[in-house]
């Protein structure tokens, strides 16, 4: 018990932040929209009906990062449609070399 109360002390008083904290999260988000892209919005396409806003970040023709709707405020009666993670991951199925592309 003393040993992990020291160390969450010394964690604390180092003011180290662990890698999945939200401000690295953030960061790496924002690095990640830093380099020439286009966002444009598309809906979700996976078999559950809902068609949740995805955004989509282009870059050379491919997808590259997907988010989800973080436009407005998530207060009550303000809701955000929040994709699931079968959504956010639909950049793998875009992608994907053996996808069938009607050109």
């Amino acid at each position: 018990m003393k040993s992990s109360a020291i160390g969450s002390l010394a964690l604390a008083a180092g003011g180290l932040s662990l890698p999945f904290s939200l401000r690295a999260t953030a960061a790496a988000v924002q690095q990640a929209a830093q380099v020439e892209d286009k966002v444009v919005w598309g809906a979700c396409s996976v078999n559950c009906g809902s068609r949740c806003a995805l955004r989509l970040h282009v870059k050379d023709n491919e997808v590259y990062w997907v988010e989800t709707d973080n436009t407005g405020h998530d207060i009550y009666g303000d809701h955000q449609v929040r994709a699931c993670l079968r959504g956010r991951s639909i950049r793998r199925r875009i992608n994907h070399p053996d996808r069938l592309n009607y050109r």
